[in-house]
């Protein structure tokens, strides 16, 4: 099973039902906007859930930051950016990136960032291979440490869904990373 969506933004702070855990880490931020699209990617997540029959829990957090629920039932990932969100639902560890799409990157940055088998496929797309890396980082639960090389996509193992979106009059790559079921 694989799940992915993605809605727009909405202006409020209503949070899902999923503990004092998440109420506590929406709490901490001060920014409202980022409140408000924190509370859009839980709520998109707590509607895929409802319309796929899957119950809902208590969302924990490790040590390293990833959420999870605390009965383990299945895997979950949430993303925003700008005025979009995401969530990706699965049965194996999974995560999920949308990026907002950028024209010019920093060639600095894109030299450190990219493996050499990355550089060998790179299209000129940094957007696209960096939402690769943060929905790795996120499956994986490791996060964005160190250098961004340190995330290999295009290792074996790891399967990617990837949609390029229009809303608004700008471009968004959403991407989700699964470990594959071979």
């Amino acid at each position: 099973m694989l799940i992915v969506e993605w809605a727009p933004v909405s202006k409020t702070e209503l949070i899902p039902p999923f503990g004092d855990a998440l109420i506590d880490h929406i709490g901490q931020y001060r920014n409202p906007t980022v409140k408000y699209t924190s509370c859009s990617a839980w709520g998109l997540l707590y509607r895929m859930m409802k319309q796929n029959g899957l119950e809902g829990g208590t969302v924990v957090f490790e040590k390293n930051g990833k959420p999870r629920f605390a009965d383990d039932r299945f895997f979950f990932s949430i993303s925003h950016s700008r005025d979009v969100c995401a969530a990706a639902i699965a049965d194996v560890p999974v995560g999920v990136d949308v990026e907002v799409c950028r024209a010019n990157y920093n060639a600095r940055l894109v030299e450190r960032s990219l493996t050499v088998a990355e550089k060998a496929l790179f299209d000129g797309d940094f957007t696209r291979f960096w939402c690769r890396k943060e929905a790795v980082a996120k499956m994986t639960g490791r996060g964005i440490t160190g250098y961004p090389s340190d995330i290999d996509t295009v290792a074996d193992g790891i399967c990617y869904e990837e949609k390029k979106l229009e809303y608004q009059g700008a471009f968004f790559w959403l991407v989700s990373a699964r470990e594959s079921t071979n």
